[in-house]
């Protein structure tokens, strides 16, 4: 199962998007989205679980402010701004994805990972736009951060479940 994460679209869908995406069946968009229409545009690619960020409009569209997922056995855990340290620390093992930072991170805290995939729209510290992609499959899971631009891999991490 493939699943796109995005983040931070502020109202813009590059048309880089589609090639990168093509194939995805699901994408994950971690807030800050933009005007409601942008979910029918995503959604033409595949369907589309996202949450509200600091800068959308309450009801406009109506998101949560976090979700919590399961896809094959994996709890996966959606919020727009990023988790404490506190947070993370007494959490199950589990994959925790945020946006907000307009920044890239995919790292191990404690028996957690977290992932943020970075920004489509204003990426931050000089990092380019990005998207990450998660790979789960019965006994692996893979996860990597692309730069929209071109596709090449920014970061990349695969750990066994079980």
């Amino acid at each position: 199962m493939a699943i796109a994460l995005i983040a931070d679209t502020h109202g813009h869908l590059p048309a880089a998007l589609w090639e990168r995406l093509a194939g995805v069946e699901r994408i994950l968009h971690l807030g800050d989205l933009g005007p409601a229409a942008l979910l029918a545009e995503l959604g033409s690619i595949a369907p589309v679980s996202a949450i509200m960020g600091n800068v959308d409009a309450p009801g406009q569209p109506a998101l949560p402010p976090s979700r919590r997922l399961e896809l094959a056995g994996l709890p996966i855990l959606l919020r727009h701004e990023p988790w404490t340290a506190t947070e993370l620390a007494l959490a199950p093992a589990a994959l925790f994805l945020h946006g907000h930072t307009h920044r890239q991170r995919l790292e191990r805290v404690g028996r957690a990972w977290v992932c943020c995939p970075g920004a489509l729209h204003g990426p931050r510290g000089g990092e380019p736009a990005s998207y990450g992609l998660l790979e789960v499959e019965p006994h692996l899971l893979r996860i990597a951060i692309h730069a929209l631009a071109d596709g090449r891999s920014l970061r990349r991490e695969a750990w066994p479940r079980g």
